[in-house]
């Protein structure tokens, strides 16, 4: 969370269709539009298909035009800040189904000062869209939106809408020392009914004491459940934490936190019969209501680097999570990296790279691993007026490498931006 915090970046337009919306930031801008076109090409889209064997998937490789237009921008005053990101993008192609389709994309945060000591603050995000590669970034924002679920690595191209909501306080007793509380809701859906949908609500306390202009530790309990709508299902989970954060110096900041997860699953699972009651009723499985607890590590370490011209994170974070439609609750691990540089004026690269791997807690699966790199360049030919492009690989194992699949996306097109807005990806 705290390595998405930045200056203002202007719309993320590069990675419309392969990535989450951008971010702003801690400017004090106006509202601007923006606009643009590009064209894409992806490999390995994957579509489920019905057959006379029941449902299998097809995959296949697509060009296609993307149109992108937005609203992006943060407003403050003395007492209140807001920020909103809005984006709506359509995708054509030859083939329909999941080359084509429109992606939205909404973020919306708004905190004001109650009182001198407190203050309030509501976050709510959505999006919906037919591309698994589509929930990279959760975090929009420099508001301090509550932490809720962060959006998991989908496996397959299905419509997907995901939308969560969240409020909180921050009460600061005195210099150094301050309390908070938020709490929220979250929930994801899927068009292919193969797949399972999941829903949930938190709620998490904290207290930070400030051992110095430098340094600050503190602790938090998170408390939750997850639940998976049409299948009997559901999760119980806490989190404690502890957590310490650095200034290193001007340019470097550095961020831990380590806990355990505790969770408590009800569900039902399928079971095999004996053979003889088999043959005599012709069922072979029967349900059985399945109960059991999870425990685990938790917690999370980065380091972040903020200069004029460049800027790095990295990053590495374990925790409980809703699943992906294809996993139901599971413990996530993440390791993340990204730079961006402003060679000048006009000319901008970024690149990343990261991993992850979910780990069933609850079934008997085999674990789900990602990986994926990429780069950006963005040119600004005119004030309003920038050329970008980008290159992405994509690698997805899960279910004990039964499901495998590399992908390759590659964009470039023209954006107009108004305003003293650059175009910038990470």
């Amino acid at each position: 969370m705290y390595g998405q915090y930045g200056g203002f970046g202007g719309p993320s337009i590069l990675s419309r269709g392969g990535n989450g919306s951008g971010r702003t930031g801690s400017n004090p801008v106006s509202f601007n539009i923006f606009a643009g076109a590009s064209g894409t090409y992806v490999t390995n889209l994957d579509q489920f298909v019905a057959t006379s064997d029941g449902t299998a998937i097809n995959l296949r490789d697509s060009f296609g035009l993307n149109g992108v237009v937005g609203l992006q921008g943060y407003k403050s005053n003395a007492r209140s800040s807001t920020s909103v990101d809005l984006s709506a993008v359509y995708t054509w192609a030859k083939a329909s189904n999941v080359s084509r389709g429109l992606s939205e994309a909404l973020a919306f945060t708004h905190s004001r000062q109650i009182s001198r000591r407190v203050v309030w603050y509501f976050g709510a995000n959505g999006q919906s869209t037919n591309r698994s590669l589509a929930f990279a970034n959760p975090q929009y924002s420099p508001e301090p939106t509550p932490d809720l679920p962060s959006p998991q690595e989908e496996i397959f191209d299905t419509r997907t809408v995901r939308a969560n909501v969240g409020t909180g306080f921050t009460f600061q007793k005195s210099a150094r020392l301050a309390f908070s509380g938020q709490g929220g809701a979250f929930g994801n859906e899927r068009r292919t009914k193969s797949l399972i949908d999941s829903r949930g609500f938190m709620g998490s306390g904290s207290v930070q004491y400030s051992l110095s202009k430098r340094q600050h530790i503190g602790a938090s309990l998170m408390y939750g459940t997850f639940y998976f709508p049409g299948r009997f299902g559901e999760s119980r989970y806490y989190a404690p934490q502890v957590f310490y954060g650095v200034t290193l110096s001007r340019v470097w900041s550095l961020n831990m936190s380590a806990g355990y997860y505790q969770s408590h699953t009800d569900r039902l699972v399928s079971v095999p019969l004996d053979p003889f009651i088999a043959e005599l009723t012709g069922q072979r499985t029967a349900l059985e209501i399945f109960s059991g607890d999870s425990r685990g590590f938790s917690g999370g370490i980065s380091l972040n680097g903020n200069y004029h011209r460049w800027g790095m994170t990295i990053g590495a974070n374990r925790g409980i999570a809703p699943g992906n439609g294809l996993y139901l609750t599971s413990e996530r691990t993440t390791f993340s990296a990204g730079a961006n540089h402003t060679l000048s004026r006009s000319l901008s690269v970024g690149v990343r790279a990261g991993a992850s791997e979910m780990k069933a807690l609850t079934q008997t699966i085999g674990n789900a691993r990602y990986y994926y790199g990429g780069t950006s360049v963005s040119y600004r030919l005119r004030t309003n007026l920038s050329v970008s492009s980008s290159l992405g690989l994509y690698r997805t194992e899960a279910a004990g490498r039964m499901i495998k699949n590399s992908r390759f996306t590659a964009s470039a097109g023209i954006y107009y931006t108004p305003g003293e807005l650059p175009v910038h990806i990470f």
